[in-house]
């Protein structure tokens, strides 16, 4: 059976070499379509990991599916031993050792109409520092990680009242040559290869030993990647962190508020971060759905009010109204509140209005 008709639309097979190189493409042009090591497989690889007939893409019910057939080594998709699943666009599938991703046409940001599109969007998007490859990935999130190729920027946070700084932000921005410099895209294809832990953490060591330059007793805003709160060993990181960290720059984490979803747990990891002498924000507070809930039972030391309320509120005054609220609500609970993405004098003097004790953003500094 071809592929590529209107009911079931053309795909390929991605090849990405283990130490770099260019991406093989390979279009599955029928099916069954057998990978293996037999001169006689729709995709021969050879190598002596890889079974003769080891794995089969077949349609089933109009999509793509992926079978081992009883191989020695093993088909995994995403990272998980299969025996048969059904096939998503970007899905990435490793035979034995080799790894591919699997790709359909009509799935790219831009309008397509067949293979031969789909082909030049995925050439585009190798073409920036973003390695598809996990394989490739891993090894170069490792050499980042052993070599701490990355650069500490901070942006100060200042009272509102004084515009004298109490504390700066840590912002990381990659340095590695085959990676982006923009941390959320490090820490995506981090979490994507299974290391986005043990990079958060670099990340935020990292932070506080270069923190040790900052002018006064100000405070640095460290960020927690979410997977941290829950992992076995946090205390013992944390305790690490700790030990790095000058008297004369104590350690605010900050975490993501969409993150904090189980008030018990939540609860305990203020314990935690309490016994080791450290304060939290929650941070992008009102970016998503505003989780009053947690904010109430768990208040933090500090929340910071995502830039998206702030930008624009001098000529929104329901905003106005709605952040004033908040303010109160907060303000009892004897929280301190940073406004986020202040850009002029107007928006600053009306968050200090409204009761923003703190504000950032490039009025008072850029990520220096």
């Amino acid at each position: 059976m071809n592929t590529g008709t209107p009911d079931v639309p053309a795909a390929f097979l991605e090849r990405f070499p283990e130490a770099g190189g260019p991406v093989e493409r390979i279009p599955i042009r029928q099916v069954p379509f057998i990978i293996g090591r037999a001169e006689d497989a729709d995709h021969t690889i050879y190598s002596s990991k890889v079974s003769k007939e080891h794995a089969r893409v077949d349609i089933a019910d109009g999509r793509y599916v992926i079978r081992d057939l009883d191989s020695t080594n093993g088909t995994f998709v995403n990272g998980k031993r299969i025996s048969c699943v059904i096939l998503e666009n970007a899905d990435i599938v490793h035979v034995a050792h080799v790894e591919f991703c699997f790709r359909t046409a009509g799935t790219s940001a831009q309008p397509d109409t067949g293979l031969e599109t789909l082909v030049e969007h995925t050439q585009h998007m190798a073409a920036g520092n973003q390695p598809h490859s996990l394989i490739r990935g891993t090894e170069l999130l490792r050499e980042l990680i052993d070599t701490r190729s990355i650069e500490i920027l901070f942006q100060p946070i200042v009272n509102l009242r004084t515009r004298t700084a109490i504390a700066y932000e840590a912002l990381a921005r990659g340095t590695h040559p085959e990676l982006s410099t923009n941390p959320a895209v490090l820490l995506a294809l981090a979490e994507r290869c299974g290391m986005v832990i043990e990079l958060s953490r670099m990340l935020a060591r990292q932070a506080v030993t270069t923190s040790t330059r900052l002018p006064g007793d100000a405070k640095v805003f460290v960020n927690m990647h979410p997977q941290e709160l829950s992992h076995p060993d946090l205390v013992d990181a944390l305790t690490e962190l700790v030990s790095l960290a000058s008297p004369s720059h104590p350690i605010v984490l900050e975490i993501a508020e969409a993150s904090v979803t189980d008030v018990v747990a939540m609860g305990r990891n203020k314990e935690v971060f309490s016994s080791l002498g450290l304060q939290f924000a929650y941070d992008d507070f009102g970016a998503g759905q505003a989780r009053l809930i947690e904010l109430t039972d768990i208040p933090p030391d500090y929340l910071k009010f995502d830039k998206g309320m702030i930008e624009g509120i001098e000529s929104a005054e329901p905003r106005r109204e709605m952040v004033g609220a908040l303010l109160r609500v907060v303000r009892r609970l004897g929280v301190r509140v940073i406004a986020e993405g202040v850009e002029t004098e107007l928006v600053a003097e009306i968050c200090q209005t409204l009761g923003c004790d703190l504000g950032q953003g490039f009025l008072f500094g850029r990520p220096a």
